[in-house]
C-alpha cells in the first residue's frame, strides 16, 4: 500500500508537490532515499532531509511496513547517513556562498518569507536607531535649556546682590554724611555759645 507524502509529519501539500517534481511520490520512496539525494531537492538541507527520512521511516513502521520493504519499493540503494560538510567560518566568501545555496534550495514562498523577515528586522533596527538619535537630541536640547536657565538665574541673582550692595553702601554713606553734618552743627553751636 502506497502512503502519501502529506501523511508524513512536517510535509504539507506544497512540499509534497516539490518532492513529487523531483521523483519522490510516496512515503516509501522517501524512506528509501539517502540524505545526500534528498538534500538536492529545493528547500531541503541535510538537517531537513534527515528529519523527513526519519519521519517517513517512523510512519511506515507504524503502518507495519519495514524500511527494507520500502527500500525495495523505491529501487534506490540505502546508504548510511552522510555527515554534513563542516560549516565555514562566518564572514568568509564560503559563508556567503552557503547562504546563497540555501536560498536557492528554498521554495519561492520560503524565500519571500525570509526576505520579508529580513526587511522587517532592518526596518526595526532603523526605527530603533532613529528613536535613539531623537532621544539623544532631546536630551541634549533639555540639558542646554537647563544650563541656560541656570546661567540666567545666576546672572539675575548676581545683579540683585550687586544692586542691594550698592543701595546699602549709598545708605551707609548718607548716614555717615548726616552724622558728620550733625556733629559739625553741634560743634558750631557750642562755639557760638562761648
Amino acid at each position: 500500500m502506497t502512503i502519501a507524502l502529506t501523511q508524513i509529519p512536517g510535509i504539507g501539500p506544497s512540499t509534497a508537490k516539490v518532492l513529487a517534481e523531483n521523483g519522490f511520490k510516496s512515503a516509501q520512496q522517501l524512506a528509501g532515499t539517502t540524505i545526500a539525494q534528498l538534500a538536492k531537492v529545493p528547500g531541503f538541507g541535510t538537517a531537513r532531509a534527515s528529519r523527513a527520512i526519519n519521519a517517513a521511516i517512523e510512519l511506515l513502521a507504524a503502518a507495519g511496513e519495514s524500511t527494507a520493504k520500502a527500500a525495495q519499493t523505491t529501487k534506490r540503494p540505502r546508504r548510511t547517513a552522510q555527515k554534513p560538510a563542516p560549516r565555514p567560518t562566518t564572514g568568509t566568501k564560503a559563508d556567503t556562498d552557503t547562504k546563497e545555496t540555501k536560498m536557492k534550495k528554498l521554495t519561492k514562498k520560503e524565500q519571500e518569507k525570509l526576505k520579508k523577515a529580513a526587511a522587517k528586522k532592518a526596518a526595526a533596527k532603523k526605527a530603533a536607531a532613529k528613536k535613539a538619535a531623537a532621544k539623544k537630541v532631546a536630551a541634549k536640547k533639555a540639558a542646554a535649556k537647563k544650563a541656560a536657565a541656570k546661567k540666567a538665574a545666576a546672572k539675575k541673582a548676581a545683579a540683585k546682590k550687586a544692586k542691594e550692595k550698592k543701595a546699602k553702601e549709598k545708605k551707609a554713606k548718607e548716614k555717615k554724611a548726616k552724622a558728620k553734618k550733625a556733629k559739625a552743627k553741634k560743634a558750631k553751636s557750642k562755639k557760638s555759645k562761648k
